[in-house]
């Protein structure tokens, strides 16, 4: 019976080691965060992060939770940071798409956007129709006549509006036929 007891006091007493460990892992958490909020700002993967760290993915998962958890300021301005990154790298990236760089030649050649070209050439081509919905006194009731395949280019291309009992015409179109 007197074996029962000390275990019984071991659980109530747990020994100084496992404290120290406790304090040693909040310790080891503080010097990580400054590597994951460096990691954060440069968009780096939870991956990348524990690579760098040497650690785990999930401890820097865990770590990141710890700080959303307690709203650490400075995870909120290392996120904004991660989000103009982003916001950068994608502009870059964009500027470099083929279809920018199309785009660009085609407003060079031709003095207009592709968008617009194509937006032209939709209304003289569809114009008999264009002029009759134009003309007539309940324009969504005239587009409703329409082919289903005439209605679908003309909302493709910006020329009427798309919604079920409110079609009309774009003032662009509009505009462009007056």
């Amino acid at each position: 019976m007197a074996e029962g007891a000390g275990a019984a006091e071991d659980r109530l007493n747990p020994p100084r080691v496992e404290k120290w460990v406790m304090l040693n892992y909040s310790q080891e958490r503080l010097n990580r965060r400054q590597t994951i909020l460096e990691g954060i700002s440069q968009d780096l993967t939870h991956s990348e992060i524990a690579a760098k760290l040497g650690v785990n993915r999930w401890v820097v998962m865990n770590d990141i939770r710890f700080m959303q958890r307690y709203e650490d300021p400075e995870y909120r301005r290392a996120q904004e940071v991660q989000e103009e990154v982003r916001a950068e790298r994608e502009s870059a990236v964009t500027r470099e798409k083929s279809f920018v760089v199309q785009n660009e030649r085609f407003v060079k050649l031709m003095g207009m956007s592709l968008r617009e070209k194509s937006f032209r050439n939709m209304v003289e081509f569809y114009g008999p129709e264009l002029r009759r919905v134009l003309k007539s006194v309940d324009q969504n009731a005239a587009i409703m006549m329409l082919p289903k395949s005439v209605r679908r280019a003309l909302i493709n291309n910006g020329i009427i509006t798309k919604g079920r009992r409110d079609n009309m015409l774009t003032p662009q179109a509009v505009e462009y036929l007056t």
